[in-house]
């Protein structure tokens, strides 16, 4: 999707996720003289060309200390306890989407002010940071034990509803069954599983990719488990 500027004839790319990045780091460039949509601000192509790499080092500076102007030496030793590394990874990667040369490396300034040196050394230094256990905690989920994930699927089966009950336990342990993703599992049809044409005790079904697969031919019918899975699975979910 793209966003057009009338007056010069050009086309901002617009992308749900990135663009409220790209409306905080346009309100700090601009000394919040203005606050932005994040859904439907647009800029023009002349106001983007403007971005320097040093505007996009300081966006990312008030994000990951809570201060442009920080200084990490003694007295002050600030620390960037507010962001990970990983969301100024996901800010470089918006505004790189929104800059009209985002192909083109930056040099002699101009190009892509997100591929510069500035940018790079900020989020190399909070990484340095995150290794040293200074920076901000990391908010990633460890792997689900066998053990809780029976016991999620008994607490869901001892609830009165429909959902809980059955439609639930029946998705996570599809889940299981192909080691998916959760929206992969949302997209498959009661007809998707069908016999195994070489193994009698397997099944195989269609596997409904919901990202990065564009062509049919990469959406190749997944062996998944054996038969007894179907008789276990409804034992579980309906039991008698």
């Amino acid at each position: 999707m793209t966003m057009a500027d009338p007056t010069a004839g050009w086309l901002m790319p617009y992308k749900h996720a990135y663009h409220r990045h790209l409306a905080h780091f346009m309100e700090l460039h601009h000394g919040y003289s203005a606050a932005y949509n994040i859904h439907t601000c647009h800029f023009s192509r002349a106001e983007l060309l403007l971005i320097q790499p040093e505007d996009i080092q300081r966006h990312m500076r008030l994000q990951a200390y809570n201060d442009p102007d920080y200084n990490i030496n003694p007295p002050m030793n600030d620390r960037p306890t507010f962001c990970r590394s990983s969301n100024l990874e996901s800010i470089k990667k918006a505004l790189s989407c929104c800059v009209p040369h985002r192909t083109v490396p930056w040099c002699n300034r101009q190009g892509n002010p997100t591929e510069s040196a500035p940018v790079n050394d900020i989020i190399k230094e909070v990484q340095k940071f995150e290794v040293r256990g200074e920076g901000c905690p990391s908010n990633a989920m460890r792997p689900l034990r066998e053990n809780e994930f029976i016991k999620s699927l008994q607490l869901l089966c001892a609830q009165p509803c429909f959902d809980c009950k059955h439609k639930h336990p029946t998705l996570q342990l599809w889940q299981h069954t192909l080691i998916r993703h959760l929206d992969d599992c949302a997209y498959f049809e009661v007809d998707n599983p069908r016999g195994h044409a070489q193994f009698e005790f397997a099944l195989k079904t269609r596997v409904c990719w919901s990202k990065n697969v564009m062509e049919k031919r990469r959406c190749p019918d997944q062996a998944c488990a054996s038969m007894s899975f179907c008789c276990s699975l409804l034992l579980f979910t309906f039991p008698f």
